[in-house]
């Protein structure tokens, strides 16, 4: 997948002023590293660059919505790694693509759960966009030797992924900080929102093509074009 240079810079900008109040102030140097690496990208050699840990604050129930509470204290630990082919102003995703979330018990710091969010290679035999559970240790549930279940997902740049996991943790409180009427907070929904429209109209045409396998089988297949999030 091949991104603005520049949109992706100005995504990690934006997203560090939207999610200032739920982020570890400890830790959000991570995000100026990320985004210095973005900008210092250059000829036409593949980098890899990483998020180093990034941490949410903890908050205590927040992932339930209303008055609804949750039982654990915890807090997310998010990394990332990514094989990015720079050219042109462009950014192509050509390799490893991850972006991995660790849940923790704020009480005694044990991890609780973890996925991680992807960008799948051209061969790759499950849905191009998907979000796998565990597999990053050997023993079950989820073992390295087992890559299922690759479940689909909708959120296509590292920034997604990240707002992603707010939701989940503070879903009342960063439903109000991103609905907010300020520059940040629109472009925000903007880039998002015309992500979401390209990647569901993209969906909706595969599904259109007449096929003899079934309508899941055909999105699991499909490989969307390079310049699919490309907007003028």
């Amino acid at each position: 997948m091949r991104f603005s240079r520049s949109e992706l810079v100005r995504e990690v900008k934006v997203l560090q002023k939207v999610a200032n109040g739920f982020l570890d102030r400890s830790t959000t140097w991570t995000l100026n590293e990320l985004k210095s690496a973005l900008e210092a990208l250059s000829g036409e050699a593949t980098r890899r660059i990483e998020l180093r840990e990034l941490k949410t604050n903890p908050n205590k129930g927040a992932h339930e919505v209303g008055r609804r509470r949750g039982g654990l204290n915890v807090y997310a630990g998010i990394t990332g790694c990514w094989e990015l082919h720079p050219k042109n102003g462009l950014v192509e995703f050509c390799g490893l693509a991850s972006t991995k979330v660790e849940l923790f018990n704020a009480e005694n710091d044990e991890r609780v759960a973890m996925w991680r969010m992807e960008l799948g290679a051209h061969d790759a035999p499950g849905c191009y966009f998907h979000v796998q559970i565990l597999g990053d240790r050997e023993d079950p549930p989820f073992p390295r030797a087992l890559p299922v279940p690759r479940l689909p997902s909708i959120f296509v740049s590292p920034m997604a992924a990240i707002e992603y996991v707010l939701g989940e943790l503070f879903k009342d409180q960063w439903e109000k900080a991103v609905s907010q009427l300020r520059p940040d907070q629109d472009y925000w929904r903007s880039l998002q929102g015309e992500r979401l429209r390209c990647l569901l109209s993209w969906q909706e045409q595969q599904l259109r093509k007449p096929v003899a396998s079934s309508p899941w089988m055909t999105l699991k297949a499909a490989k969307p074009k390079a310049d699919l999030f490309l907007m003028s």
